[in-house]
């Protein structure tokens, strides 16, 4: 129990670190401590005193509370409300979207709902990062340069966002999908 506290403190100092973009050599200069004690605070291998913990919270700019893991910065968590979901999009026949994801930094997520027919003035779509696409309602299909799945109610996929790529409904009925864009790690 005590090394999982010990390496859950470590994750979240790396977190904090990475997340301000300093390297191990910076922190322990801003905190006043030794690199290589820091690197092992950062693997669970070591316990930090109380003033080095003060140091810490200083140098990354967070309350203790939050270096301990006992609170929440309040911009790591982002609600979007059914009421603030803005539509995109749904011209007669046409698809729409709706963003789920807020001001996420590393996630775009979407509820589509696909045109009937690939059409000729959309681009086919490409990004950084991976996607993962879960048809809610309906039938999807969705297309690549050499290949195509149709997706029913349920079913999902998950592929690099590099790759072209084009969705659209199958049938009359109307269908949705969910969309999750991970934009990875820098």
């Amino acid at each position: 129990m005590i090394l999982a506290a010990k390496t859950s403190l470590g994750m979240r100092i790396k977190t904090l670190r990475k997340a301000r973009n300093l390297t191990l050599d910076a922190l322990a200069t801003l905190a006043a401590t030794d690199k290589g004690y820091l690197s092992r605070l950062e693997r669970g291998m070591k316990s930090p005193t109380v003033a080095t913990l003060l140091k810490l919270s200083e140098a990354l700019g967070v309350p203790m509370g939050e270096l301990l893991g006992e609170q929440i910065a309040s911009d790591v968590i982002h609600v979007t409300r059914k009421s603030e979901r803005v539509p995109i999009g749904g011209e007669e026949g046409g698809g729409m979207l709706q963003s789920l994801s807020g001001n996420s930094s590393s996630l775009s997520a979407f509820i589509i709902h696909p045109e009937t027919e690939f059409t000729a003035h959309r681009p086919e779509s490409a990004h950084a990062g991976e996607e993962f696409l879960l048809t809610l309602s309906g039938s999807i299909e969705i297309r690549f340069p050499d290949r195509g799945f149709v997706l029913d109610e349920g079913d999902s996929l998950i592929f690099p966002g590099h790759l072209p790529h084009r969705v659209r409904r199958v049938g009359d009925q109307p269908s949705s999908a969910l969309v999750v864009v991970g934009r990875g790690q820098a």
